[in-house]
C-alpha cells in the first residue's frame, strides 16, 4: 500500500550532524549498519557523510546508513535513526524568506514532529560529494540609530548588551526542542524556530556585526521590516528608557546599567 494512502504519509526521521532531517519513506532502500571502518555498506555501496554532503561538520563513526532510492543510488551515514513517523497530520512549515537561497534546492521545508523540527531533504537534489553549497551571504550593511527609541527591550547576547525598540517585540520565548540548527552556519542565522504557524529564522546580533553565530537559550521574537526575526539572547534586562548617548557610536547609556547598550537601525538593516 502506498504511504500516502488513507491519508499517511510516512518519513524517515533521522539525526544528521546538529540537524534533524525527514525523509520520504518512499526514497528510502535501506536503513542498515556500515562496515567496520563505516567506509563501505558491505563492500559494495561506498558511504558518503551526510552531514558533509550538506557543507556540515562530518560525523562520527560508525553512524547508520541509509539507502536512498536515487540514481545513481547513495548511501548516506546519519548520526542516528529515529524512527519511522506518520507526518501526515503533523504541523508543516514552508522555509523563511532568506534562507531559500541555500536550502531550497535541498529541502521543501520543515516538520514538526513530536515538538521537534525535521528539515524535510528532497533526496534527488542531495549531491554525491562533499563541498560548500552555497556562497556566504554577503554581509548586511551595518546602520546605527541615529537616536535611542523612548522605550527598548534591552538583551544581553554573546555578553553584549544590545537594545531592540519595544514596539518592534512580541514576545520573548525559551529556546525549547522544537528549534532546530541549519545544516551550515554562515551569516547572521543560528538556526529555524516553529512559532504561531510559521517557521522564525533566529538571528545572532553579534554576527550582523561580523561575531560568529551562536545559538543561546533565549529568542526574543520582533518584527523587522515586515518579517518575522527571532533574536538569540542569553538573558533580557528588561524594558528601559531615558537613554543618553555614549562615548561610541551607536552605544547609550541607560539608568540602572553598568554597561552602555548598543541600538542598531534593525528596521534598515531588514529592509
Amino acid at each position: 500500500m502506498s504511504p500516502f494512502e488513507s491519508g499517511r504519509r510516512l518519513c524517515l526521521l533521522v539525526e544528521a550532524g546538529e540537524t534533524r532531517y525527514a525523509v520520504e519513506a518512499t526514497s528510502v532502500i535501506e536503513v542498515a549498519m556500515p562496515g567496520a571502518r563505516g567506509a563501505s555498506l558491505r563492500g559494495v555501496l561506498e558511504v558518503k557523510d551526510l552531514s558533509a554532503l550538506l557543507g556540515g561538520p562530518p560525523e562520527d563513526v560508525p553512524g547508520m546508513v541509509v539507502v536512498l532510492d536515487v540514481s545513481p543510488t547513495l548511501a548516506v551515514r546519519v548520526r542516528s535513526v529515529v524512527e519511522v513517523a506518520d507526518v501526515a497530520r503533523d504541523p508543516f512549515f514552508l522555509l523563511p524568506p532568506g534562507l531559500a537561497d541555500s536550502l531550497a534546492p535541498l529541502s521543501r521545508g520543515a516538520v514538526l514532529h513530536k515538538d521537534r523540527l525535521y528539515l524535510e531533504l528532497i533526496v534527488e537534489a542531495l549531491p554525491h560529494r562533499a563541498g560548500p553549497r552555497a556562497a556566504p551571504p554577503e554581509p548586511r550593511p551595518v546602520h546605527w540609530a541615529d537616536e535611542p527609541p523612548e522605550r527598548a527591550l534591552v538583551l544581553e547576547s554573546q555578553g553584549v548588551l544590545f537594545g531592540v525598540p519595544l514596539g518592534c517585540v512580541s514576545q520573548v520565548v525559551p529556546k525549547g526542542e522544537a528549534f532546530s540548527v541549519l545544516p551550515v552556519q554562515s551569516g547572521p542565522v543560528a538556526g529555524v524556530f516553529p512559532h504561531a504557524q510559521a517557521l522564525w529564522p533566529i538571528c545572532s546580533v553579534p554576527a550582523l556585526l561580523g561575531a560568529q553565530a551562536q545559538v543561546e537559550d533565549l529568542f526574543v521574537l520582533t518584527e523587522l521590516a515586515g518579517r518575522n526575526v527571532g533574536l538569540a539572547a542569553t538573558r533580557v534586562l528588561g524594558v528601559l528608557q531615558k537613554f543618553k548617548p555614549a562615548e561610541l557610536m551607536g552605544t547609550f547609556r541607560a539608568p540602572g546599567l553598568p554597561d552602555p547598550v548598543m541600538l542598531l537601525d534593525l528596521q534598515r538593516m531588514f529592509s
